[in-house]
């Protein structure tokens, strides 16, 4: 029987929050360790191990791709480097597949080249118009071709989070910018800066002050022998971009005074001379939300 237990969620409450907006997608763990994980389970059963083995040692040697002479089935705990490396030549595994009952394979190159298309569209440096409705057509490709796994009998549905959370990513590159500001492969490597060698550092006791107080040392010494070198070399200016592309604002900064040059402006002048015409009705929504952080926002209204 299922037992559902209630529990309060801290940010629950906050005004003018939105938990869902915050949670951004992850190329590594939702696509790489995710999507592409399942996609290769999926095809070894659709082919069988031996022959997608065999397909692989098939492969012509190649400098931009790593090619795994023993095959893909045997592998254990697969990092998103190695799944990277497969999705390079996934889809040539498959081009003229025979498939069991005598189905087409069509509509599995299909899925599987929409799968592959919206991984490497969704990294893109840089996005537009075009590129987002590009990175959905491919989403959209997998959905139309994906019920072929279901007639080989390989799966009964596709209801989990990893593949739902494809549905999000043209939403959070326009909201948060393209891929790699939230890719977490970036910051895989911390896992050994920020958390082991802190913890060898310590006696193992109490360990996260000393592991606090040694990345903070550590930090201050790195970034005093970044300035050592960049007055040894002659404080030398920041290099100049060359060969800009055209209508992109490639450094921008935000200047902000440090205290305010008048006060207890009145709410007509915020309106007429700054232009704030909601701002007393938004700063009382905010108070409002303060004093009584249990009313919803409706009532607030």
């Amino acid at each position: 029987m299922l037992v559902l237990s209630l529990s309060f969620i801290h940010f629950g409450k906050l005004p003018y929050t939105n938990i869902f907006l915050s949670i951004t997608s992850d190329i590594l763990h939702q696509l790489y360790q995710g999507i592409i994980k399942h996609l290769i389970q999926w095809l070894k059963e659709s082919i069988g191990e031996a022959e997608l083995d065999a397909r692989c040692r098939r492969l012509p040697p190649n400098h931009n791709i790593r090619l795994f002479m023993k095959g893909i089935s045997h592998l254990n705990r697969v990092t998103g480097r190695e799944h990277d490396q497969i999705s390079r030549f996934l889809l040539s595994l498959i081009i003229d597949v025979q498939l069991p009952g005598g189905l087409s394979p069509v509509c599995l190159v299909e899925a599987v080249h929409g799968i592959l298309d919206f991984t490497y569209i969704a990294q893109y440096p840089m996005h537009t118009t075009e590129a987002l409705a590009h990175l959905e057509e491919s989403r959209m490709l997998f959905h139309r071709n994906k019920d072929i796994f279901v007639d080989l009998g390989i799966c009964e549905n596709f209801n989990f989070p990893k593949l739902h959370s494809t549905a999000h990513y043209p939403d959070n590159i326009m909201n948060f910018g393209t891929s790699d500001n939230y890719n977490t492969e970036y910051t895989e490597r911390l896992h050994i800066d920020l958390a082991k060698d802190a913890y060898r550092s310590t006696n193992r006791k109490d360990e996260f002050l000393q592991m606090t107080l040694w990345l903070e040392r550590k930090e201050k010494i790195l970034r005093h022998d970044q300035f050592i070198h960049w007055k040894a070399r002659g404080s030398p200016a920041p290099p100049i971009i060359e060969n800009l592309h055209p209508g992109i604002i490639y450094e921008c900064q935000l200047s902000m005074s440090k205290h305010p040059t008048h006060k207890s402006v009145k709410f007509s002048t915020l309106e007429t001379t700054y232009g704030a015409s909601f701002f007393r009705d938004a700063l009382s929504r905010y108070v409002v939300g303060l004093i009584e952080p249990e009313l919803s926002a409706a009532q607030i209204e």
